[in-house]
């Protein structure tokens, strides 16, 4: 079969490879898309180191089931259309088994793997995977929206942790991808939404897919703006989709009191931040993390891009073949557009 391999940081070649067989409790699938993540991009670039190389990146992909191993379930039969969850979580450790995966996220587990950045991905023709982490998905989603329900379920997560009811007012530091869905799912649940983003272009589209006012840091003091906006009070809750020092200390300025910040980005290895000590006691802010997806997050990202409820025109700004996956890391990398979808 072909698959996009990183053979070295920064080159990508299309090259034979052997095709995966299914384990017992496994499913083989025909990959027919896979998106593409600022996550490949560290391995891409060699911000994060590859596993080993030549690596196969990719942990976005959907496609059809083709060989289903002796203890799957009926219902994963062959030609069955499917979406990979891509944390594979142990099953056994604090985090699995007291409840913490299922609530709070994937990350939560102590000995997780994810597909295409600790073990072989899905820029590839096919792909084994165990067989709980395959979703079915309607036949009305087509493959290239599929693509993109792991990043619409992290940003649910994300979504879920800075809002409270009522809904409230939440500010959204970096209109990328995450920035830009997690917009509209803030909307989508009824929050006023202040969108920041350096680029015009990007705060544009924050405006289109449900922001009610777009800021550029690079123009204004966004978090006094925040508190004009506010009536002096403050946001409920903070995302920051884009993770370093300055952006996490001016969402924490933001912050109205019993406030929420999450990081949903994260930033380089090693960076701190600073807070002021009596912000967090006398006003009772929280600052939390958001890492991936939760089991119910992921099933209502299948249902809500089924039903049109996210603007996935505007999301995607490029799909082609395996043969642009090197194309469309730079691309990711370079900041030049939104996703991108590889159609295998």
């Amino acid at each position: 079969m072909k698959a996009a391999l990183l053979v070295r940081p920064g080159e990508i070649m299309v090259a034979q490879v052997p095709r995966p067989e299914a384990g017992p409790s496994e499913v083989v699938i025909q990959v027919r898309s896979c998106g593409v993540c600022a996550t490949d991009v560290k391995k891409f670039t060699g911000a994060s180191k590859a596993p080993h190389l030549p690596f196969i990146l990719g942990h976005e992909p959907a496609g059809v089931i083709v060989e289903a191993g002796p203890e799957v379930s009926p219902h994963l039969k062959p030609g069955t259309r499917v979406a990979v969850a891509p944390v594979f979580t142990c099953g056994e450790c604090y985090g699995c088994r007291n409840g913490l995966v299922y609530s709070q996220g994937m990350g939560m587990c102590d000995n997780y793997q994810v597909l295409g950045y600790s073990i072989d991905g899905a820029f590839a023709e096919y792909i084994a995977a165990p067989a709980r982490q395959t979703h079915v998905i309607p036949d009305e989603l087509s493959f290239r929206e599929a693509a993109l329900i792991e990043p619409v379920a992290a940003c649910v997560n994300g979504a879920l942790r800075a809002t409270q009811l009522p809904p409230g007012t939440v500010a959204v530091i970096g209109a990328g991808f995450m920035g830009l869905t997690t917009i509209q799912l803030l909307a989508v649940l009824g929050n006023r939404v202040i969108a920041s983003d350096l680029l015009e272009e990007r705060r544009q589209l924050a405006l289109k897919l449900g922001a009610d006012v777009a800021l550029d840091p690079g123009a204004e003091d966004v978090a006094a703006r925040v508190r004009a906006l506010t009536h002096g009070r403050g946001v409920d809750g903070v995302v920051c989709a884009v993770g370093g020092k300055a952006v996490t200390e001016q969402g924490l300025a933001m912050l109205a009191k019993g406030g929420m910040l999450v990081l949903l980005a994260s930033g380089p290895s090693g960076m701190k931040f600073e807070i002021d000590l009596n912000k967090i006691h006398y006003e009772q802010s929280v600052i939390t993390g958001s890492v991936s997806y939760t089991g119910p997050g992921y099933r209502s990202s299948i249902d809500m891009l089924t039903r049109g409820l996210l603007d996935t025109d505007t999301l995607i700004t490029a799909a082609g073949p395996l043969e642009d996956t090197q194309r469309f890391l730079e691309m990711t990398r370079d900041l030049q557009g939104l996703k991108k979808v590889v159609m295998i």
